[in-house]
């Protein structure tokens, strides 16, 4: 592996899942790959089991960010990209199980390739080049917990040529919710799940970009919700980025 990666992962309680979703990813990178694990507010029990195991990993950075209120998904990647002192850097979900290295393999051919955003498993496992951030700026904190702030940088991505490409892992990670869950989560049901059943969400994202889509109002006991738009072609721009820093950290100021 020749290219500068971290690892983050962003979590709250769950910590089985991430524990093990951790031990894939140490099974298959290199070590000098350092792991950031971004919390969101989880028990202090379960933050004490989490550093319990990572002390375990002897030959591993891993850094734990904690948190005492429950971070969106964006503030966490935005602190992930904060935080990381690599060029490159992959975020995965914390119930993602890695049982092989394609998918960094994949990852490290698209950067060499002129990659500069890959979806390995679309925003469950994901890199990107921090080189973007002055082009493209952060992730939108605007978005509450919930879904459409992924699709809403993907389209960012796309409205500034950022050269974005999409990769498989040859079923070398492991992710997915049943159809069950999917709709459990619709509803909001699903305890330290991201919700997807929030439409201030979808709400602010028209607002951001006119397009055909009809959101997901109608569709929220369904697993087929209807996609947001992802090229720029398919939408216009509606509403300027507020902010190039990202709103998380004046919360500290």
């Amino acid at each position: 592996m020749t290219n500068d990666f971290s690892m983050v992962w962003s979590f709250r309680n769950r910590i089985e899942v991430l524990i093990d979703s951790i031990k894939g990813a140490d099974k298959f990178c290199p070590k000098k790959v350092k792991f950031y694990l971004v919390d969101g507010a989880s028990d202090d029990e379960q933050i004490k089991k989490l550093r319990n195991f990572c002390s375990s990993i002897n030959d591993r950075k891993i850094r734990i960010c904690e948190s005492d209120y429950r971070t969106t998904l964006w503030e966490a990647w935005n602190l992930g990209i904060m935080l990381t002192d690599s060029r490159w850097v992959i975020f995965s979900s914390s119930d993602v199980t890695f049982s092989g290295d394609t998918w960094l393999r994949n990852i490290e051919k698209c950067i060499n390739n002129g990659g500069e955003y890959i979806l390995v498993e679309n925003h469950q496992v994901f890199c990107l080049d921090k080189k973007i951030i002055p082009r493209i700026g952060w992730f939108d904190e605007n978005f509450v917990n919930g879904p459409h702030a992924d699709t809403d940088y993907f389209l960012r991505t796309d409205e500034n040529n950022i050269n974005r490409m999409i990769t498989g892992s040859e079923y070398t990670i492991k992710h997915g919710d049943t159809e069950n869950e999917s709709i459990l989560r619709g509803q909001g049901k699903l305890e330290n799940r991201l919700p997807m059943d929030n439409l201030s969400n979808e709400e602010y994202f028209m607002k951001k970009w006119k397009s055909s889509w009809p959101g997901w109002k109608n569709h929220l006991n369904k697993s087929d919700r209807p996609h947001p738009p992802v090229y720029i072609s398919q939408c216009k721009r509606q509403m300027n980025e507020t902010d190039p820093h990202p709103i998380w950290s004046k919360k500290f100021l």
